[in-house]
């Protein structure tokens, strides 16, 4: 009959083998949770650049009183549509649905027009928010100021 001191030793030498595979299983799944963290960051924050870089695209192209290409964006406001439901957080994708739901309303003596713009302002700062944390202290008078470079012209736009 085993001893009971070999008992023990027995038993220490298999609880610390479970421990030590218990430890390398939760290290390893932690790794693997860290990783696909990043990988989702990444796309959100590219999903979010590519988004503001379509908006300032139809801004040059509007500066240069040059006719934006539909078909091109089209395709890439579909792009945006898929990677902002995929990646986005809830308060992005609702600002960017109360957008396009602006975009396809008829204009009703240009009061529509303000509203999309505040609606794109608000798309704009909740993406801010979102790669943030929400701690961006910008507006959007703030980035109605970047994309005008003009107070005056912010005003108007808000009138």
């Amino acid at each position: 009959m085993m001893s009971y001191e070999n008992i023990i030793a027995i038993l220490s030498v298999v609880i610390s083998a479970i421990v030590a595979v218990a430890g390398y299983i939760i290290a390893r799944q932690t790794e693997k949770l860290r990783t696909m963290r990043e990988q989702l960051s990444e796309k959100k924050y590219n999903a979010y650049a590519d988004a503001v870089k379509m908006f300032y695209t139809v801004l040059k192209d509007v500066h240069k009183h040059k006719p934006t290409n539909n078909e091109v964006m089209k395709s890439k406001m579909i792009d945006m549509k898929r990677d902002i439901l995929m990646y986005g957080s809830d308060k992005v994708f609702q600002a960017f649905n109360t957008w396009l739901l602006l975009s396809n309303k008829e204009s009703n003596n240009g009061n529509n027009n303000k509203e999309q713009l505040v609606a794109v302002l608000d798309f704009i700062l909740e993406m801010r928010k979102d790669m943030c944390n929400n701690n961006t202290k910008l507006t959007t008078h703030d980035i109605l100021l970047n994309i005008t470079q003009s107070e005056e012209e912010a005003k108007k736009l808000f009138e």
